[in-house]
């Protein structure tokens, strides 16, 4: 204990002396929200900070509602292979040049696989986050290029060992990534009102899915609009408030349902959104995550799940946070059940809240673990 008090006295000392250049590759919402209270901790405590990002709307919208600074690089590219490929190869040439004339002395990403390539080349240590073993193509193209991998402790080890990293290399935090925005969230309570929801009414939101990425399987469009049928068929009285991801996505709900669905236009509080909400269905894992971890009676329907599941999901049904059923029609059962339940919310929210207070903060780990790496490379 005594020395690791000290080695945590010559980091704060060295970063003082040596400030870091870090760069920090954002791909997504969520790694907004993710990234920013790292960007500013280390900010804070002298560190210069780059944030890339690509031209992807929701990312940049978001990153303005959030008031973070993003370097554009590249674009996302869509949801056809080739264009991806290209997309992915034309973005890492760019990067390659635009990193070339800064001093980087370590890389950032949720697991972004140009910022992995592009690091690894240059000689820079990259550090990866990620929560997902399950997105193999992913994790094959970040983890084996990454130094560090930084991961929640829900995730056994023997998860990652098949993408070639040691065990020794793999960092792991007491929570769940969205505990990182959760625990920073402000006190202040939302109204539907804010969000153009009738208060009288009970309101059921949906998080589409991830449409564009490579593990979402043909048949996810079609099951996402039998769920809206069954939901519209069996909740006449409710609110069904649609939060999508892509321009093309929230045209086709748009023109199948039309005023039936309420539908995000802009780029919305997601933590705001879901406390308001009676009931979250997550199409997503994150969102699914985050309402969990909020106490809302959620259900999660993520495409994808496959024989082992989503590591996180798995640890907050284990808490009684999230329900999965196999079916529309236990999903449909299950959101009748919260509906109906009034006393429901209250003892998820407070279970909840015990939860996300016993977890720890990602982004001292984060923080930590960068220092310590710059520490032991002046060192040696």
């Amino acid at each position: 204990m005594q020395k690791k008090k000290e080695l945590n006295t010559v980091i704060r000392r060295l970063s003082n002396r040596y400030p870091m250049i870090i760069w920090i590759d954002i791909l997504t919402p969520k790694q907004i929200l993710f990234f920013t209270p790292l960007i500013q901790e280390l900010r804070a405590k002298g560190h210069e900070v780059i944030a890339t990002s690509r031209k992807y709307l929701e990312v940049n919208l978001f990153a303005s509602l959030k008031g973070l600074d993003l370097t554009i690089v590249g674009k996302h590219g869509g949801d056809l292979l080739m264009e991806k490929l290209k997309a992915s190869c034309e973005r890492s040439l760019h990067l390659s040049e635009f990193i070339r004339e800064l001093e980087i002395n370590y890389a950032v990403s949720f697991s972004s696989p140009e910022c992995a390539r592009v690091a690894f080349g240059m000689g820079i240590k990259h550090f990866c986050i990620s929560d997902s073993p399950s997105s193999k193509k992913v994790c094959r193209l970040t983890i084996p290029l990454s130094d560090t991998l930084l991961a929640p402790q829900v995730i056994p080890l023997s998860a990652w060992r098949k993408y070639g990293i040691a065990e020794e290399r793999i960092v792991t935090y007491n929570a769940l990534d969205t505990a990182v925005w959760l625990k920073r969230r402000p006190k202040e309570s939302a109204r539907k009102e804010d969000y153009g929801l009738d208060a009288s009414k009970k309101t059921i939101t949906i998080r589409l899915e991830e449409s564009q990425a490579y593990y979402i399987p043909p048949s996810a469009e079609s099951y996402t609009n039998k769920l809206l049928d069954s939901l519209l068929l069996n909740f006449p009285d409710c609110e069904i408030f649609v939060l999508g991801r892509y321009a093309i996505q929230i045209e086709a709900v748009k023109k199948a349902y039309g005023p039936k669905v309420k539908i995000v236009k802009n780029a919305v509080d997601g933590a705001g959104l879901l406390s308001v909400s009676d009931v979250f269905i997550g199409r997503g894992s994150t969102m699914a995550q985050e309402a969990a971890l909020l106490g809302v009676p959620s259900v999660s329907a993520s495409p994808g799940w496959g024989k082992d599941g989503f590591w996180t999901e798995k640890f907050l049904i284990s808490e009684g946070l999230l329900d999965r059923p196999e079916s529309i029609e236990g999903i449909i059962s299950k959101v009748g059940e919260f509906l109906q339940d009034e006393t429901h919310k209250k003892n998820l929210q407070r279970h909840a809240k015990r939860v996300l207070e016993h977890m720890e903060d990602p982004i001292g780990v984060m923080v930590k673990t960068l220092e310590k790496s710059a520490l032991e490379d002046r060192i040696l």
